[in-house]
């Protein structure tokens, strides 16, 4: 599996972090696919678990532990 860039899925979910929110996995691939970003990007939002992200943080640190970041 190819490793997604983090500056890509950043842009894609930093408003939705910056408005408070903390989006699950289904969430930020309801939006990937919206905004259909790179086969990359979606795989890798597609390793998190069905919990809540509290922060962009907290998505990057999951992101990297799964190895799916470049």
């Amino acid at each position: 599996m190819a490793k997604a860039q983090w500056s890509e899925i950043e842009a894609l979910v930093k408003d939705w972090f910056d408005q408070g929110l903390q989006p699950d996995r289904g969430d930020l691939m309801d939006l990937a696919y919206q905004r259909d970003v790179s086969d990359d990007v979606i795989d890798a939002i597609d390793t998190l678990g069905p919990r809540p992200l509290a922060s962009l943080a907290a998505l990057k640190e999951q992101l990297e532990k799964n190895g799916v970041l470049a």
